[in-house]
Formats: structure tokens, C-alpha cells, sequence
């Protein structure tokens, strides 16, 4: 299945998607296949009226191209493609952008595009949080959008909520922090998560791969038994969790015991390969880590990633340095990972295609 999201100015009249397998001419148009959309109207910031339209196209072909496309009575985009997993455990790609967040005009669309050559066959781009700085800013995401160009139509993007995804309000004079709903209006993600964190906490298995997106900003002690549960059953021969706040801080003067507290030993109970994470605004790697300590390079342990993608670097923290087997900061980075049987390949790049750091795991 594959989710598309697509929003207008104006109302449109029978919003839907059209989609056919991809062919080698334009006959695919007298076979294609037509889903109704859901619609919101939403008040952006400035009390702008849009509508925001989403569609999950499933009961998909395996490993087969899709070609797609979005709009209504009288007005349609242009016709995009897709591509589906596979049943099996082939290899595939996918790239991995910490904070995006800042130079969202300026620096982010360099390495949206650099990444786009560097992995074009990625099957998914996948973002660790605080995406945007302001998350109640409609202008914001609209340049986040514009920065990724045509990629965000032709490659889907999985995303954890970051901390800047939570915008401070004030309500009956008591300062709240929430998701803003700009999150959900503009992503369209699995529903598999706990109660009151659907789409903001959720898992998805993609040939031999499980991902477990966390939301390290609430409900930590009820994520992790539902995390210990969708681990305790578990199929695949790889785990990858996911999440904004990191277990092991290395930027500024932080120490985010909560989330360590909450889910460090469940990653050890379950053996979890990869824990990619945001918010610290600089690049480490650990070793291989079990119950916070290392362990040789063959034996079970967990590999803790924190990167950055956008351009407000932080000072180095070394709290923990002992653990870390990489550490810098002052870089723009993107991560392009590839699982094949029982490898998976890591490479950090810049986007100026220089390759920063890169390791391998092997089951």
C-alpha cells in the first residue's frame, strides 16, 4: 500500500487518485483504477482557508511500478510513479535525514538533491523529526515541500515527530505543548501505534526490515510496553527503531535520561540492530552498545545514530564519548542505508557528496 497526500487552494469536487501499473506508452489511462480521497478544510495561521486530501491506495502488486495521479472534477496533476516492496527479502535502499528544521530555503534543497543522486533507487526517505522549526508556520512547510522538489512525489517519506513538531500554547493562561495538527495534514502514516499517538507513534515492515517510529515527546512508559509487544512478535531478521530524542546526548550540555529510562532496555531485551535519532544538531555514532556499555564488534549490541540535515550545528557534548566511535559537528549530513540479506550497509554523506562515515552489520 502507499499513502498520497496533496493539498489546494480551493475546494475541489470529487477529489481522487488514479493509478495504474506503469507502462511503456500512454494506454495505462484507459485502465486506471480510481479511489475517493478524504478532505479537510483547514485555517492556516494567517486564516487562510486549504484543503488537504489524502487517499491509502492498497491490495498493491508486489514489487511492481506504479504510475499515479491526484485532483478532481476538472483539474488533475501530472502523472507521477511509485514503486512496491517486495514479498521477499531483497535488498533494497532507503536515505535517513536528521533535523531538517533551518536553511530550509537556503542550504536544505542541496542536500534533498544530492541525496536524490546519491540513492535514486531509495525506496523511502525517512526523517527523524523536528522536519520544521515552527510547526504552526504553514509557510514553513511549504518551504519544506519546496525544498524536496519532485522527490516527495515519486519517493514516500516516513517521519517520527520531533519536539519542534510540539508548539507551545497557551491555554486558560497554562503554557500546553501538543502535536500540531500541520503533522497529520500533511502525512498520512500507519495507525498500528498506541492509543492517542496514532500516526505519531506506529511500525511498518518492509522486506525483512521491522521500523518502529517512536514519539519521544509524550507517553514514554506507555510506548515502551507496546514496544516490548510488537518486538516480542516480531518476523524480521532486522530492527531498526526510530525517534527524535537520542538515548546517548552529544549535543550541547544534554541528558535525555527519559528516554533512555523508557526504552534503553527493551532495545537490549529484543536485540534491536539500529536506533536512528535527531534533535542534538550534531553527528555520533556508538559503538556497539549493550546496557550502556560497549561490546566486541561480533557480539549483540545496538548502534545508536544521531545526525543533522539542516544548518543550525550545536557544540559537541562528551558525555558520553567513551561510548562514541564517531563524533562531529558543523555538517549538513544525509544517511543512505542498504539492507542486503544478512548486511546492512551505512554511509553518511555531505552534500557535497563527500563520504563523512560508513560501517557495516552482519547477521
Amino acid at each position: 500500500s502507499v499513502a498520497v497526500n496533496w493539498r489546494t487552494t480551493t475546494l475541489v469536487q470529487f477529489p481522487q487518485v488514479q493509478y495504474a501499473a506503469a507502462s511503456d506508452w500512454t494506454e495505462f489511462t484507459e485502465v486506471v483504477n480510481v479511489i475517493d480521497a478524504k478532505s479537510e478544510q483547514v485555517t492556516l495561521d494567517k486564516e487562510r482557508i486549504v484543503y488537504h486530501h489524502s487517499a491509502v491506495i492498497d491490495n498493491l502488486n508486489a514489487r511492481t511500478m506504479y504510475i499515479y495521479r491526484v485532483g478532481g472534477k476538472g483539474i488533475w496533476s501530472e502523472w507521477s510513479q511509485f514503486q512496491t516492496a517486495s514479498n521477499d527479502s531483497n535488498d533494497f535502499t532507503f536515505v535517513w535525514f536528521g533535523d531538517v528544521q533551518h536553511g530550509l530555503n537556503d542550504y536544505v534543497p542541496r542536500i534533498f538533491r544530492r541525496a536524490f543522486q546519491q540513492a535514486p533507487d531509495a525506496r523511502f526517505w525517512l526523517f527523524t523529526g523536528d522536519m520544521v522549526d515552527l510547526a504552526q508556520r504553514d509557510s514553513q512547510w511549504n518551504d519544506l515541500i519546496a525544498a524536496s522538489g519532485f522527490t516527495s512525489s515519486v519517493i514516500p517519506w516516513m517521519a517520527a515527530a520531533g519536539n519542534h513538531e510540539y508548539p507551545d500554547t497557551v491555554i486558560n493562561e497554562v503554557e500546553v505543548s501538543y502535536l500540531d495538527p500541520s503533522f497529520k495534514n500533511h502525512f498520512t502514516f500507519p495507525e498500528n501505534g498506541i492509543s492517542g499517538l496514532k500516526e505519531s507513534s506506529y511500525y511498518f515492515d518492509y522486506q525483512n526490515v521491522r521500523f518502529i517510529v517512536l514519539n519521544g515527546n509524550e507517553q514514554l512508559s506507555d510506548q515502551a510496553l507496546w514496544l516490548d509487544s510488537i518486538l516480542s512478535n516480531n518476523p524480521c531478521r532486522w530492527t531498526i527503531a526510530v525517534l527524535h530524542q537520542p538515548l546517548y546526548s552529544m549535543g550541547k550540555k544534554r541528558d535525555q535520561r527519559k528516554t533512555r529510562e523508557a526504552f534503553l532496555s527493551v532495545f537490549d531485551k529484543y536485540k534491536v540492530d539500529l536506533v536512528l535519532q535527531g534533535h542534538d544538531h550534531v553527528y555520533s555514532r556508538s559503538y556497539k552498545l549493550f546496557n550502556g556499555k560497549k561490546v566486541s564488534p561480533e557480539g549483540h549490541g545496538t548502534v545508536y545514530v544521531t545526525s543533522m540535515s539542516g544548518s543550525d550545528s550545536y557544540p559537541l557534548n562528551y558525555l558520553y564519548n567513551d561510548l562514541m566511535e564517531k563524533n562531529g559537528a558543523n555538517l549538513q549530513l544525509f544517511q543512505v542505508i542498504s539492507i542486503d540479506g544478512r548486511k546492512l550497509s551505512f554511509s553518511a554523506y555531505t552534500p557535497a557528496g563527500t563520504l563523512y562515515d560508513d560501517f557495516n552489520l552482519y547477521k
